[in-house]
């Protein structure tokens, strides 16, 4: 089995407005994404709730994903990655990190990594997305890298994890130039949104 996480738990402090419930051509962000990943080769979707759990819950439809709240939101995204870690079914091989604020990556790119994780052949056990050599997101990890992030501090960088075991990682080029794009204000959000509606 392979889960698919989506991180939706933050304050969304410089966007001034909460970043799942930001519209996407006619449908808020979050719904946007949740189609990709229900579209994707991923067998389950977590996705980790906090500040503002129930406006979300009520304009976003969850039907089949597993919905996880993060009590400790405030702690950093990290802390989210941890909950839907400890939440997920106890199947799952490996898990993708996806944060809502790159609000571009779409469903293909979650199937290059699942496709590379499978046919892999050799010990890589993270799967870092690529676009002329630059990394993006989302990530994936096999399971056996699960323990080493419940052990991280809930406000310290999972790219820690990336970097302790750069020699397991597996760079899956994409044909997608917005998988570093992410989404902090609302100059930000103006610019994906372009691209977006450009794109559809």
């Amino acid at each position: 089995m392979i889960t698919q996480i989506l991180l939706a738990a933050g304050l969304s402090v410089r966007m001034k407005s909460s970043k799942p419930l930001l519209d996407f051509a006619g449908m808020p962000l979050l719904s946007r994404l949740l189609q990709e990943c229900r579209q994707s080769l991923a067998d389950s979707v977590v996705v980790v709730l906090g500040h503002e759990k129930e406006r979300i819950l009520e304009q976003v439809n969850f039907s089949g994903v597993q919905v996880v709240e993060n009590p400790n939101y405030q702690s950093g995204q990290t802390s989210s990655f941890q909950s839907a870690l400890e939440a997920m079914d106890p199947e799952t091989k490996a898990f993708l990190n996806l944060p809502v604020d790159h609000p571009l990556v779409t469903g293909k790119e979650i199937d290059a990594l699942i496709q590379a994780y499978r046919n892999r052949q050799d010990s890589s056990k993270i799967f870092i997305p690529t676009f002329e050599g630059q990394e993006g997101r989302p990530v994936l990890f096999e399971v056996s890298l699960r323990q080493e992030i419940l052990a991280l501090d809930p406000d310290e960088p999972v790219n820690g994890i990336i970097e302790k075991f750069r020699n397991c990682v597996s760079r899956v080029p994409v044909a997608n130039p917005y998988i570093m794009k992410d989404m902090d204000t609302p100059e930000d959000y103006r610019e994906c949104l372009k691209i977006f509606l450009r794109k559809i």
